[in-house]
């Protein structure tokens, strides 16, 4: 017992998804980067961008390898510091 409103939001999230990924597709074509281009639902939720490997500078934690502190525990520093 779907509603006419139903099948609308759900086909324009369906087509919204397929945007994003024609985008990152053409992207992907401009740099590249053919290793997206075989199978591109496998990077819907990801960066095609992301190579995956653990040391490199885009892809690896910024809090480890340059000794950040996380937005959480900057907010939280910043708390103690107001209520002092």
């Amino acid at each position: 017992m779907s509603h006419p409103l139903d099948k609308d939001k759900h086909g324009e999230r369906f087509n919204q998804k397929e945007k994003k990924l024609k985008r990152k597709m053409k992207l992907a074509k401009e740099y590249g980067l053919e290793h997206t281009l075989v199978k591109p639902h496998k990077y819907h939720k990801s960066s095609i961008f992301s190579c995956g490997n653990a040391n490199c500078v885009m892809c690896m934690n910024p809090r480890k390898s340059f000794n950040e502190l996380t937005i959480q525990e900057r907010r939280c520093f910043q708390q103690e510091l107001y209520d002092e």
